[in-house]
């Protein structure tokens, strides 16, 4: 690729002496550097990076010139257009390389089977790495138990940052809560924010055992022989029947939990809620919460979803008669 320097990344002082070349009559770099109160090593050093870029030329005597911008600098800008046109094309050439060489993949395993042991023991240490794997490797709904806080892989930071990143990229998460996390004094802030990316939230009396289920990747459970006190080690399960039966169990869960309750992420659909019944477009309500417009009308189908209607004004009668908008 093209490594000539960039006309937009001239240096300070290049470009003080550019911009006095292009104001005044051609004139010598000691003329110049006197003008400017520079010393000619200076001046000189500032006019090799002009010439480099072919932003001006000598003539007999040693007298500088400087062409029309609009042609020199064009001619740089054209060029950085081409490169950057290349560049993007490289990207849409791996991107579908990428999905040649995944379905190369499947088809492999269709063939001969699975290469990886259907369950495995992930120690604590490497349960980050693993979700991150699972995460950006399989397809589908990321559907989430979690018992406690304190306890699975939901709590570690660098768990939070993929999350917040795969639902701005449109994943849709789906998690099921204890009501004991409500009485937790950080989790309002903490389940505002989630709702906000856009995760689905409900809550319910008991939650049997954590567990995370990465759409067709497989299914993560906590290890019950961990103590609560620290980060437990995790069993990935990716037999076919067992993912069935997780799933299963997930959305029999899912339909028992509650799906709002006062304050927490409530909070975060109510004032959406109240955009739309005000009248706002999704544009709007997206600009107005700080979120992105697939996020808004993700949300918009879930509460629709919620509340078992089809349509947007059905939602409006639906939240009226329940008194949630004043």
């Amino acid at each position: 690729m093209n490594s000539q320097p960039s006309a937009v990344h001239l240096s300070d002082q290049a470009r003080v002496l550019y911009r006095h070349v292009l104001r005044r009559a051609p004139a010598t770099i000691e003329e110049h550097a006197a003008e400017l109160g520079w010393t000619r090593t200076k001046a000189a050093r500032q006019l090799a990076e002009l010439e480099s870029l072919r932003l001006i030329h000598l003539t007999e005597g040693a007298v500088i010139h400087a062409d029309d911008p609009r042609l020199t600098l064009g001619r740089l800008l054209e060029g950085e257009e081409a490169e950057l046109a290349a560049r993007r094309q490289a990207l849409i050439d791996v991107r579908v390389a990428i999905e040649t060489y995944e379905a190369d993949y499947r088809q492999g395993l269709l063939e001969s089977g699975p290469r990886v042991p259907p369950w495995e023991r992930i120690p604590a240490s490497e349960v980050p790495s693993a979700i991150e794997r699972l995460a950006r490797s399989s397809r589908g709904v990321l559907r989430q138990v979690t018992s406690t806080l304190a306890r699975g892989p939901g709590h570690l930071e660098a768990v939070r940052r993929l999350r917040a990143e795969m639902m701005a990229g449109g994943r849709e998460q789906q998690s099921v809560f204890p009501l004991s996390v409500l009485e937790d004094p950080g989790w309002r802030q903490l389940a505002e924010a989630r709702a906000t990316a856009g995760e689905r939230q409900r809550y319910l009396e008991d939650v049997p055992l954590d567990f995370i289920i990465f759409g067709d990747g497989g299914v993560l459970l906590a290890d019950e022989d961990e103590p609560v006190v620290r980060a437990p080690d995790m069993l990935l399960v990716r037999s076919t029947n067992v993912q069935t039966m997780f799933t299963a169990l997930f959305e029999e869960l899912w339909r028992r939990a509650d799906p709002v309750h006062e304050g927490g992420a409530a909070q975060a659909d109510l004032r959406l809620l109240e955009l739309l019944a005000l009248g706002f477009k999704d544009e709007a309500i997206a600009r107005h919460l700080g979120m992105g417009l697939r996020t808004v009308r993700r949300r918009v189908s879930a509460l629709m979803d919620e509340h078992g209607v089809e349509t947007r004004f059905q939602l409006g009668l639906a939240v009226s008669r329940r008194g949630l908008l004043k």
